[in-house]
């Protein structure tokens, strides 16, 4: 029987580049070489294709080679800007060739944190409190900007570029010293910063699986993040070995565990998503706050999401297998 032609796309042109590497040699490496057949494609970061034992090509050339090559389905695993918000998704709709994870708006809209927390609080889900500060605005009135986040929010509070992942572009400065240098920090990622209140709590995280026609999305086990040194579940504590404790499930109540799951499937659909998610939470006690859901996260040797799966009984070459299947089945 003729077997699948799988393409993993890796790499990218983002800050996210070296995990997306990991993360493709990863399912490379585990896909069911039973069923498919499979061809690594990495994305340099000045956005070059290199296929096998290939020159590198440009964009332009390397889709009409995917033709070539007769690939069935894109496995995604790009993170960050220009591969997990949308822009590759649209491009292969329009082409018409499968990939798996979330289309082209749903994956947009989750890279954007600040309309997706939108999205999620309209649908009752609770968010944290924020405003949002541009450089220009920062520039003409920096007193009233401190005086606000000391009014609002006080210190810590938290920093984000609204379009990174990883943890990337992100501070918890703890004092107004600490937050003038942190932001001029993340303004390195872009213009538009949001200054988000702090929460002290236990974070989590809820994977979502979504792959059955017609049936709805499924939460897994929620996972406990415990970062062993660093003040929170940054680029540090997420890609490198023993820098992190995962605990799966999380040491939290049935009652709450049941929450969290309902709010990341709940936040899976609302948001558009398909195939899987992930969701990020802080708990402010038995209280599930929302922060953020990743389309394609990680699939490095450390990552959450096939922590889930595993801890559902679910292989990590079955999970890889569900979500070809589930993409190869939308298009």
């Amino acid at each position: 029987m003729k077997k699948t032609h799988v393409a993993v796309l890796m790499g990218g042109v983002s800050s996210e580049h070296e995990v997306s590497l990991k993360s493709g040699a990863m399912v490379s490496g585990n896909i069911d070489r039973a069923k498919y057949d499979v061809t690594q494609v990495v994305i340099t970061q000045e956005g070059h294709w290199k296929f096998p034992g290939e020159d590198l090509l440009d964009i332009y050339h390397a889709l009409p080679r995917l033709r070539e090559l007769k690939v069935d389905c894109v496995f995604i695993a790009l993170h960050g800007p220009f591969g997990e918000d949308g822009r590759l998704q649209g491009m292969f709709d329009a082409l018409g060739m499968p990939y798996t994870g979330s289309g082209c708006a749903a994956s947009a809209l989750a890279m954007d944190k600040i309309h997706s927390k939108a999205v999620a609080r309209q649908a009752g889900v609770r968010v944290a409190d924020q405003f949002l500060l541009t450089r220009q605005e920062w520039d003409a009135n920096r007193a009233a900007i401190l005086a606000r986040v000391e009014k609002e929010f006080d210190y810590p509070c938290l920093i984000k570029s609204p379009c990174q992942g990883s943890s990337i572009g992100m501070a918890i400065p703890k004092d107004v010293e600490h937050f003038k240098k942190s932001l001029l920090e993340v303004f390195m990622y872009g213009d538009l910063v949001m200054i988000e209140k702090f929460i002290n709590g236990t974070e989590v995280t809820c994977a979502v699986l979504d792959v059955e026609p017609g049936d709805p999305p499924r939460a897994l086990p929620v996972t406990e993040i415990c970062p062993v040194d660093s003040e929170f579940f940054d680029y540090h504590a997420k890609y490198t070995p023993g820098a992190c404790n995962e605990i799966t499930p999380a040491r939290i109540s049935p009652e709450v565990t049941k929450k969290v799951q309902a709010v990341a499937e709940r936040v899976h659909h609302v948001i558009g998503c398909s195939g899987f998610s992930r969701s990020d939470f802080i708990l402010d006690g038995d209280d599930p706050v929302w922060i953020e859901v990743n389309t394609i996260p990680g699939m490095t040797e450390t990552s959450l999401y096939p922590q889930a799966a595993a801890a559902a009984g679910i292989a990590f070459p079955q999970m890889l297998s569900l979500f070809i299947e589930e993409a190869l089945a939308r298009k």
